[in-house]
């Protein structure tokens, strides 16, 4: 009778209790204390409460804390997609991004950006050109309360809080264009003025540290739907160098004495998804963001 006695170790507990398992449920373990007595009852336990068994022939069988974490429950299920965001195509860029789930409830997500690759809704402004490069940890989060059987619908699915660094590299190229009061030649009857063309790019570099509130929807294992806000504090700082050229206009307008001073703006953060100070000061950032993805690698068979 020794050989068969199995022995199981509970969750926070030491100890390991001599006992002969009896049947092991999707959601419990029956068994009896040892040694076997045909007059001793049946004994129940929770699953989630057992922290592994080893039988009488050697093997171990361990047991997940819930059904949350437990990985076979997951097994026929896509655990890797690509993502693209629907808001930064707005500002002037294409951010692609990359999750890899790594166990139920935890994830780790990378992304880079085309700054200037997307479509430039600001018409008075050049567009801006470089990158921008992100990665976060994902934590999925559980409901409030546990009812018997409950898991995740889908590994990658659910609300979630996403700590993550980010940073951004970008120039904008921008001209000036003055001209000086004109003069009135009264031998040859037209006024002639001074303009002067200045040429500059202003190169950014930024960086930010993120919190993220967001949540993510799957379709049949195929499609998701991401959507987030995120707040933290961030960084960055600007350098610009100039050119200018100067020529002589002539005209002979009698209405042409008037004084331009025409300087593009530079929309600051807008192309790299995140609006951050350029001025070497840490202040407040802010980022949101629309993600259209799909699901990619093949299905793991439970062995």
């Amino acid at each position: 009778m020794s050989k068969a006695q199995d022995a199981m170790i509970l969750r926070g507990k030491a100890d390991t209790l001599k006992i002969k398992v009896i049947e092991i449920g999707t959601e419990e373990v029956k068994y009896k204390l040892w040694p076997v007595d045909e007059g001793m009852p049946v004994m129940v336990e929770r699953k989630d409460r057992i922290n592994k068994i080893i039988m009488s022939n050697g093997t171990v069988m361990r047991f997940s804390e819930s059904e949350f974490a437990n990985a076979s429950n997951y097994t026929n299920q896509r655990k890797m997609a690509i993502k693209m965001d629907l808001f930064s195509l707005l500002s002037g860029t294409t951010s692609i991004a990359y999750e890899q789930n790594i166990e139920p409830g935890r994830s780790w997500e990378v992304g880079v950006g085309m700054i200037g690759l997307g479509f430039n809704t600001n018409e008075t402004t050049s567009p801006n050109s470089g990158a921008f490069f992100r990665a976060g940890y994902k934590f999925i989060n559980q409901p409030d309360y546990y009812l018997k059987g409950m898991r995740y619908t889908h590994i990658m699915k659910g609300a979630y809080i996403r700590p993550e660094v980010v940073a951004h590299f970008y120039s904008n190229k921008g001209s000036t264009t003055t001209y000086d009061i004109p003069v009135y030649n009264s031998t040859t009857g037209v006024y002639t003025a001074n303009q002067t063309i200045t040429k500059s790019t202003t190169s950014y570099s930024g960086y930010a540290f993120m919190l993220n509130f967001g949540k993510q929807w799957v379709f049949s294992d195929v499609f998701l739907v991401d959507f987030f806000v995120g707040a933290g504090i961030g960084s960055g700082n600007s350098r610009t160098t100039q050119n200018s050229v100067s020529t002589t206009t002539v005209t002979s307008s009698t209405s042409y004495g008037f004084y331009d001073d025409y300087s593009n703006s530079i929309d600051l953060g807008t192309g790299a998804g995140m609006l951050v100070n350029h001025e070497g000061n840490v202040g407040f950032a802010t980022q949101m963001g629309l993600k259209l993805g799909i699901l990619i690698g093949g299905l793991t068979e439970e062995k």
